[in-house]
């Protein structure tokens, strides 16, 4: 994962903090329980980015076998996979 388990919580934290500073939300819980909820919703999200990355890499090592890790075309192969895996599983790509 790109980010770290306390990187995430002092992100989800940032953004309870701003949330309730600028009273954008009526809080009806703990801002560290929001703060634990929206931290939750991050970790899921690069976790699925996470699968769809390994998926497309193991797609290409068994049906791409020429293309060689790293190189201009691989790379290519490589974005086109993860968007193909992205659109199948109704998941949006950064």
């Amino acid at each position: 994962m790109r980010l770290s388990e306390e990187r995430i919580e002092s992100i989800s934290l940032a953004i309870t903090d701003r949330l309730a500073e600028d009273e954008l939300v009526d809080l009806t819980l703990d801002e560290e329980d929001l703060a634990h909820l929206i931290a939750d919703v991050i970790t899921r999200d690069l976790k699925i980015e996470d699968e769809i990355q390994r998926d497309a890499v193991e797609w290409i090592s068994i049906n791409r076998k020429h293309l060689e890790s790293g190189t201009t075309n691989w790379q290519i192969e490589l974005e086109k996979q993860r968007e193909l895996l992205a659109v199948r599983r109704g998941y949006t790509l950064p």
